[in-house]
């Protein structure tokens, strides 16, 4: 009874809710939102909540249509930054726990609009880019790296679509916004649309960080910052991870130590 209740306590105080371990993780709360240098139509923190949306406003979302509307990303500019609560926490594990979707676009080379990428593979705009760290209790949160993360890599929702004049209906299959990608963009040099699909292997793609070099074995919040005065701009679609298994019993004992420890 003593370990529930210290349990309980433990998620009041850092502000969660009873956490959902078997099924995926995505942003479910904003915390804290500072624009920055962002335009002014994209500061709708409230796009970066949940899984990246299938249908951009023009076909689905592919690696060569990637989200533009305000609804769908947000926008972090020079001096801004942005903090988001994950949906149940996320366990450092011996590889990449969060994946990041942002608004990557391949350029299309192809003659027809089918979807053949350069060699090398280029985007439409800079890559976004942001300094990152989390956090288990919102106030203290430690960085992931040294220095900015770059975010290079592409996103794609469905399996079951193809591209034709520029443009891809909607599938009913949808990739795995859970599986982490762990390819690089070189590896999308020259690939029609369907070698990107098997290149991708159902995941979703995005670019993947491992949160195990800032010893913290468990984190619920991620936060973006963009230095004041930087030329660079970070942009949120989405963020996903999927809990470890026994990811429950794991809480009850971290939590439970610290609430024993305070006391």
């Amino acid at each position: 009874m003593r370990k529930v209740f210290l349990f309980g306590i433990g998620l009041a105080a850092s502000g969660a809710m009873a956490p959902d371990v078997f099924g995926a993780v995505s942003a479910s709360a904003v915390v804290n939102y500072q624009p920055g240098s962002a335009p002014s139509n994209f500061q709708n923190s409230g796009a970066a909540l949940g899984e990246p949306a299938g249908d951009t406003g023009f076909g689905a979302l592919t690696p060569f249509n990637p989200p533009f509307q305000s609804s769908d990303i947000v926008i972090i500019g020079a001096g801004g930054s942005l903090t988001l609560q994950l949906s149940a926490p996320v366990f450092a594990g011996s590889g990449p726990e969060l994946g990041v979707f942002v608004n990557n676009g391949i350029i299309d080379v192809s003659d027809t609009g089918t979807g053949i990428a350069g060699n090398p593979a280029a985007t439409f705009s800079a890559f976004p880019q942001a300094n990152v760290s989390v956090s288990f209790d919102g106030l203290l949160f430690v960085p992931i790296g040294t220095g900015p993360t770059v975010f290079d890599k592409p996103t794609n929702v469905y399996t079951d679509t193809q591209i034709s004049n520029y443009f891809a209906p909607l599938g009913t299959m949808k990739a795995d916004v859970a599986k982490p990608f762990l390819g690089d963009l070189s590896d999308f040099d020259g690939l029609d649309y369907a070698q990107m699909l098997t290149l991708l292997d159902d995941s979703a793609g995005g670019t993947w960080l491992d949160v195990s070099a800032t010893g913290l074995p468990v984190v619920r919040f991620v936060r973006f910052d963009v230095p004041e005065g930087a030329s660079s701009r970070m942009v949120v679609d989405a963020v996903t991870a999927i809990p470890e298994p026994g990811a429950l019993s794991a809480l009850l004992l971290v939590v439970g130590a610290t609430c024993l420890r305070r006391r």
